[in-house]
């Protein structure tokens, strides 16, 4: 089953366990919108996600967990077995250093603009460059593009 389908599913679980019709969540969003996702036309946002989990006094996470247990066919053990394994594997790599140094301030911290560097390439072109070889031989023997060789060359470390 597909994921907009499951959310479908979930929500409309949801409200019938309540026993609360579209209409009673008017604060929440239009009928119209809710029908779209009960019916799996609509993708939910996360701020939407956020504000239909709390008025069930939920959490996103949760609601998320139901509907990726029913998406999948799988128990919500599984689904949260799954999730703990990703998460410990995530945090064993450094994963929450990085993340935390993405935020400073409650503002997610600027980037220059463009593409960040592939420092693994940018040493061997380096390299290549070191050992006296050719931009067009660096491509040749590296399996990249000549300009962007051209554009490695130019820098002076890693």
């Amino acid at each position: 089953m597909n994921l907009k389908l499951a959310v479908g599913a979930v929500l409309r679980t949801l409200r019938s366990k309540e026993k609360r019709t579209r209409e009673s969540l008017a604060d929440v969003s239009s009928h119209t919108y809710l029908a779209r996702l009960e019916h799996g036309r609509s993708a939910v946002t996360l701020e939407k996600l956020e504000l239909i989990s709390t008025t069930f006094n939920i959490s996103p996470l949760t609601f998320l967990t139901l509907a990726l247990a029913t998406s999948k066919g799988e128990s919500i053990e599984e689904v949260l077995s799954q999730t703990r394994m990703e998460l410990d594997r995530f945090e064993a790599s450094g994963g929450l250093d990085e993340l935390n140094s993405e935020i400073k301030d409650g503002e997610l911290v600027s980037r220059p603009p463009g593409r960040q560097i592939d420092l693994q390439r940018l040493e061997n072109v380096l390299k290549c460059k070191a050992q006296g070889m050719s931009q067009k031989d660096t491509a040749a023997a590296l399996g990249i593009s000549k300009q962007t060789v051209h554009k490695l060359w130019k820098r002076d470390q890693a």
